[in-house]
């Protein structure tokens, strides 16, 4: 600790520094100066201000910042007369700040001869925060003579949003109309009730630019109690003002309350909405979107979203559209949104398809079945997918149905979701069986799952009786089936399958042991042994689960794997000895990285990482100056991970 000798010291050495024909001399002084809140460093830091370096004014300015004070407040304020610009702003921008340390100050420039300060310090003044202000800038707002000082009193009013100010701004509320628009926007701000009281009195009798600025102001302090006058306002409005009107009621009441006005007021409410769907201003409609979509069901009210739809680019108006959409499901159904899943418009009949499918009731879902036939081909999939989702027992004949009748696979693969996955429908059994033949391999695998989810022993028994089957497809079926259902059941079956001649059954096979079998020698001398298969999806499903059983008899194979002719099987090889920390595969990987693909290279250095010791980390910094840049990257990260982990174990 300093003691006061050593204090009066380093002041002097820090104001002799400020003085100092170096900038970054000076600039440090600065710093030093505000880090001890030195007084007497105040008016050379002002002074500084002025200075040819925008690093030491921003020094000076930061430290003013700092050392605050009534004296800093009267030494910055006469700067507000300079004729630097820069200067001048600087000291704005302090005062701002720092202001309030001396009220008497700034109140008694409030009333200086020079209209420009007193422009400024209501403007500081409204920055303060304090409640000491309130009454000088009423004062200058009801009494200054200057336009411009009246109006940025309004300004700061509102910025310190003090209801106390509601009277003094009521009063100049008939002041020019440069400062009644002030005067709205800072009851906005206040947001008081009173303010309400004196924006709706002044509605009736203030110029249209006012009146929208008083709008809005409403529907941003969002008070019940402006609902009733903007209703009978919209009469009286016309154009811009009656959509400001509109909108403002909307934000107001809400959706949950918007529904609750009377059968006379709703209808009209709906009539000035409808007719403001045609405006241009894109954040307008959607507004009344969200409105629209509260005040009940009425076809026309559908009909005209669904106009506007049509004119709607769903990519370069997104927002938009997703707005008609919700309006549309929020009106609900009614005979024009059934009307509508056959419209011409790509846009309008794929919105209709989508909201029937949604609407909460089964009258949409009713429509979407009883037109399925006539929907456009392109959108019956998304038809069928609805129902399926939105579906209950209800809709088994509807699905049943189709399930029998169509080839088409974008109409069946929903079909078999809810009848098997959805609903289980055991009797639609015998019809998923014979698509498992199905020429599309969408509906092929579709059958299967759903075949499976009936959990249907005669189903399982039907699947896996075609493993000896001639086509190679319907054999895999057979023994996924196997896996999924217990394929330690099964396990003659799938030993002889990973000897089917077909990779994909192989593969099939491999899986279903790996995941189902326990671990066992049998297990991993089946795993090894396929990790030299012909086909690449084979050995990848081989080295993947060989990363999970990794012991001193299969590390060999692992390392046996990295030399394999597939990037993908050498990279599962890679990441399972990283993982399992194999120390001995750390000069394999090191001697891999010149002649391997930059992919390969990257898991190499990230397995690196995990394995940790010297050799790894020796590497690891010969790579981070490669000429590579996405490996020096890489291999930075992996010594971090490197240095951590041996910090972490040292304070174990």
């Amino acid at each position: 600790m300093m003691n006061e000798a050593d204090t009066m010291d380093r002041e002097q050495d820090i104001l002799r520094r400020l003085e100092s024909d170096d900038p970054s001399v000076v600039r440090q002084a600065a710093f030093d100066a505000g880090d001890m809140g030195l007084q007497s460093a105040v008016v050379p830091l002002v002074e500084h201000f002025a200075h040819s370096s925008v690093g030491v004014q921003e020094a000076a300015e930061r430290s003013l910042r700092r050392i605050r004070g009534a004296t800093t407040v009267q030494a910055v304020s006469p700067l507000l007369r300079s004729e630097d610009t820069v200067v001048r702003n600087i000291a704005m921008d302090v005062l701002r700040e720092i202001g309030s340390d001396d009220m008497t100050t700034l109140t008694e420039l409030l009333y200086d001869d020079d209209p420009d300060i007193r422009i400024f310090i209501s403007d500081i003044l409204g920055s303060t925060n304090s409640s000491m202000a309130l009454a000088p800038l009423c004062d200058v707002l009801l009494h200054d003579p200057e336009v411009n000082v009246r109006y940025q009193a309004a300004v700061s009013l509102g910025e310190l949003r003090n209801p106390e100010a509601a009277e003094a701004l009521r009063q100049a509320i008939h002041d020019e109309e440069w400062v009644q628009y002030a005067v709205m926007e800072a009851l906005a701000k206040i947001k008081d009730g009173s303010c309400v009281d004196i924006l709706i009195q002044a509605l009736d009798t203030c110029s249209p630019l006012v009146a929208s600025t008083v709008i809005d102001a409403l529907g941003d302090i969002n008070n019940v109690k402006a609902a009733p006058l903007l209703l009978t306002y919209l009469d009286k409005a016309e154009g811009p003002l009656r959509i400001k009107a509109l909108k403002a009621i909307i934000q107001i009441l809400g959706p949950n309350s918007l529904s609750l006005l009377g059968g006379r007021e709703l209808d009209k409410l709906q009539t000035y909405m409808l007719a403001a769907l045609d405006d241009e201003d894109e954040d307008t409609v959607k507004v009344v979107l969200t409105g629209l979509a509260s005040t009940g069901v009425n076809p026309a009210a559908t009909r005209a979203v669904f106009r506007l739809a049509a004119a709607t680019d769903p990519d370069k108006q997104p927002d938009l559209a997703q707005h008609e959409f919700q309006c549309v499901m929020g009106i609900g159904y009614n005979e024009a949104l059934e009307e509508a899943l056959l419209d011409e418009n790509k846009m309008v009949h794929t919105m209709a398809v989508n909201a029937c499918g949604q609407i909460p009731g089964r009258a949409g879902r009713y429509a979407l079945k009883r037109h399925f036939d006539e929907l456009h081909p392109e959108i019956r999939q998304q038809a069928m997918e609805l129902l399926a989702q939105y579906g209950d027992d209800r809709d088994i004949p509807f699905f049943s149905n189709h399930l029998s009748s169509t080839e088409d696979p974008l109409v069946l693969r929903p079909a078999l979701l809810f009848l098997g996955t959805n609903v289980h429908h055991l009797e639609s059994g015998p019809r998923m069986l014979e698509l498992l033949t199905h020429p599309s391999e969408i509906v092929k695998d579709a059958a299967l799952e759903a075949c499976l989810a009936l959990e249907d022993e005669d189903t399982v028994n039907a699947i896996v009786a075609h493993a000896a089957d001639e086509d190679p497809v319907m054999r895999r079926m057979a023994v996924y089936t196997m896996g999924v259902v217990n394929a330690a059941v099964f396990a003659e079956n799938l030993a002889q399958a990973v000897q089917d001649p077909s990779p994909d059954v192989r593969k099939a096979a491999l899986e279903a042991i790996g995941y189902g079998w326990p671990h066992s020698p049998e297990k991993l001398a089946i795993l090894e042994y396929y990790i030299k298969d012909e086909s690449r999806e084979v050995r990848l499903v081989a080295v993947e689960q060989l990363g999970h059983y990794v012991d001193e008899t299969v590390v060999p194979v692992l390392l046996e794997a990295l030399k394999d002719t597939d990037d993908w099987v050498r990279v599962r090889a890679i990441e399972a000895l990283g993982q399992n920390r194999i120390l001995d595969a750390a000069p394999v990987l090191v001697s891999m990285m010149k002649e391997s693909s930059l992919f390969v290279q990257l898991k190499i250095v990230e397995a690196l990482g995990y394995i940790g010791g010297d050799v790894a980390f020796q590497a690891l910094l010969e790579f981070m100056s490669c000429d590579s840049p996405e490996v020096q990257a890489a291999a930075a990260e992996a010594v971090a991970y490197v240095r951590q982990e041996e910090e972490g174990a040292a304070h174990e």
